[in-house]
């Protein structure tokens, strides 16, 4: 019987041990605490840096930066503000800013803007007038839209059209333009000596021209041909009429001239 011959492999020297890592178990504590430490970050910090900044007196307003003013002095403006200085600038309210500055008639509207840390932009929007309106307490600055804004002060600008209205006609301010308007367009002379326009009501105006030595009386959308039959007359009315105290042109076939009473004749 032959021997068996048995071969028993000796384990290598170069040969590494297979690593196998222990199980570790996690700790609770660990994994309670990690929602609690997410939920710290996404809200408590937030509302940490959220409550600095509405305490903190870096926020406090305290300079007003004003454009925009011509009429309007900036310190009306800067005075109208005046007790909005020292509160939280996120805490002030535009809507409360415009309303103190709509109290000043010129004003008539704002673009305004925070800017951060401590300042309030306010840009005025100033009303313009476009003619002065007489009235028995005196004369008034009025804009496009017929709001009166002020009593007329001759420091300002006063190179206005005067607007009068007949009692219990209602103001209106864009008809007395657009007569101006038409006038330009057939009687340049008539209209750059204009000084008064004076409402009847409905669409008729009495116009005071330095271009002529009596008022016209004209109607809305007929001053172009009314003017122009009149200047065709002109010649023969000043032949005929020594003094003429108005001159009604709103008739299409005819020309109403009314001559000026001589003082003299009414004496005894």
């Amino acid at each position: 019987m032959k021997p068996l011959d048995l071969q028993v492999s000796s384990p290598s020297p170069f040969r590494r041990r297979r690593f196998v890592a222990p199980h570790r178990r996690r700790s609770q504590v660990l994994m309670l605490a990690r929602p609690f430490l997410t939920a710290l970050l996404l809200v408590g910090l937030p509302v940490a840096g959220g409550a600095w900044v509405l305490t903190s007196p870096r926020f406090l307003l305290d300079n007003i930066v004003i454009s925009g003013t011509s009429r309007v002095r900036p310190s009306e403006v800067a005075e109208a503000l005046r007790s909005l200085r020292g509160k939280h600038l996120l805490l002030v309210s535009l809507a409360d800013v415009e309303s103190r500055l709509s109290q000043n008639r010129w004003i008539e509207g704002a673009n305004l803007r925070k800017k951060m840390p401590n300042s309030l932009v306010v840009e005025v929007k100033e009303r313009q007038p476009v003619i002065l309106l007489r009235r028995d307490e005196g004369l008034f600055y009025v804009d496009r839209s017929g709001t009166v804004i002020d009593l007329y002060d001759p420091a300002r600008e006063a190179d206005l059209l005067l607007l009068s209205v007949a009692p219990g006609v209602e103001l209106e301010v864009w008809p007395a333009l657009a007569i101006a308007a038409e006038l330009e367009l057939v009687a340049p002379d008539w209209a750059s000596g204009l000084s008064e326009v004076e409402v009847l009501g409905g669409d008729d105006f009495r116009l005071f021209t330095a271009a002529l030595p009596f008022p016209v009386l004209v109607s809305l959308g007929g001053v172009g041909r009314q003017v122009r039959k009149f200047r065709l007359v002109m010649p023969e009315i000043a032949r005929r009429y020594d003094r003429v105290s108005a001159v009604d042109l709103r008739f299409s076939r005819q020309i109403v001239v009314q001559p000026a009473v001589d003082p003299r004749s009414q004496e005894g």
